[in-house]
C-alpha cells in the first residue's frame, strides 16, 4: 500500500526502495543523518558541489536535480549500483515532460522493484540495511566478526565478545549497540544473538573491495602468529588460460562444499576463508 509516497513505514534510517519519490527519500535520510549527528544538509551539499539552499529547494520541490547532480549525490550516499539505478529512475520520472516519457520511467521503476524483490527472495524476508549502515558495517572487519560470534553457544555476552576480539568493553558495547539498532543482532538477557537483518552486497558494489581488504589485512596480521592447523598459501605461477579456468572451477566447487559444511557445523569459533586467484596482466 502506498502512503505518503512510501511503501512501508519506517522508524529508523530510510531505505531507498521503500520510496516512490526521491525527494521524500532524501528528506527522510538527511533527517536521520542530522538526528544521528552523522551529517547535515550543508555537508552533503558541499560534497555534491551545490549550495545548501539549492539542495533544500530540490528537497522541497522547487528545483530539480539534473543527472550529474544525482550521480554525485548517489556517490556521496554510497548507494549500490541497483540503488543508483533506482534513484536515477525516480529523478528521471520526476523530470518527465510527456506522458510517453513518464510511462517509460514508471515501467522502469517497476522493473527495478521487481529485480530487488528477486534478490530478497533468495535470502528471505528480512529487514535490509540502509546504504549508510552498510558503509558502517563494512568499515572494519570487527563488525562482521562480532556478528559471526553471536552464533556461538546460542549467543555471546558483552564480556565474551570483548575478550574474544581483545576489545575494550566500551568499544565492544558500541559495536553491539549498532548491530542491535540495525537488527543485525538482538539482545536476549545478557546474550547477543543473530537478528532479522541481512546484509546483502552486490559484487559490483564499492563496499566489496573494502570487505575483501579488511579481511586480507587481518590475514596478513595473523601470519606472524599463525598456528600449524591454519593454512596460508601464496604461489605465483604461469599457466594457460584453459588451466586457469580449470583451477577456478576446482576452487569454486571447493568453496561450495566448504559452505555446505559450514551451514551444518556447530558454531564454536569465528574463522575466515580467503581465496585469491587472479591474472597479473590482461590481454592487450
Amino acid at each position: 500500500m502506498v502512503k505518503n509516497d512510501r511503501l512501508v513505514t519506517m522508524d529508523q534510517d530510510a531505505n531507498l526502495f521503500d520510496f516512490l519519490d526521491y525527494r521524500a527519500y532524501l528528506r527522510k535520510h538527511i533527517e536521520f543523518l542530522k538526528d544521528s549527528g552523522l551529517s547535515n544538509l550543508s555537508k552533503i551539499a558541499a560534497a555534491v558541489g551545490v549550495h545548501p539552499s539549492y539542495l533544500g529547494h530540490v528537497i522541497s520541490g522547487i528545483k530539480n536535480l539534473n543527472f550529474d547532480q544525482a550521480k554525485e549525490l548517489a556517490d556521496v550516499l554510497k548507494m549500490t549500483p541497483l540503488e543508483q539505478e533506482y534513484f536515477f529512475t525516480l529523478v528521471h520520472l520526476d523530470r518527465a515532460g510527456t506522458q510517453k516519457s513518464k510511462k517509460y520511467w514508471l515501467t522502469k521503476r517497476e522493473e527495478l522493484l521487481a529485480e530487488r524483490s528477486k534478490v530478497r527472495s533468495r535470502v528471505g524476508e528480512h529487514t535490509e540495511l540502509s546504504a549508510h549502515d552498510r558503509a558502517i558495517f563494512y568499515s572494519s572487519w570487527v563488525y562482521v566478526a562480532i556478528f559471526s560470534a553471536t552464533f556461538i553457544d546460542d549467543g555471546q555476552t558483552l564480556d565474551q565478545i570483548a575478550s574474544r576480539f581483545q576489545l575494550s568493553r566500551l568499544k565492544a558495547e558500541e559495536i553491539l549497540n549498532f548491530l542491535v539498532r540495525t537488527g543485525i543482532c538482538e539482545r536476549k538477557g545478557p546474550k547477543y544473538k543473530p537478528g532479522t537483518t541481512f546484509v546483502y552486497i552486490a559484487n559490483d558494489s564499492p563496499l566489496v573491495v573494502k570487505h575483501h581488504t579488511n579481511w586480507r589485512m587481518k590475514a596478513i596480521q595473523k601470519m606472524d602468529s599463525r598456528e600449524t592447523r591454519e593454512l596460508f598459501f601464496t604461489s605465483p605461477m604461469s599457466m594457460s588460460i584453459e588451466d586457469f579456468t580449470k583451477i577456478r572451477e576446482i576452487l569454486s566447487k571447493g568453496i561450495e562444499k566448504s559452505l555446505e559444511i559450514c551451514k551444518a557445523s556447530p558454531a564454536k569459533e569465528v574463522v575466515c576463508l580467503n581465496i585469491d586467484l587472479f591474472r597479473l596482466a590482461t590481454d592487450a
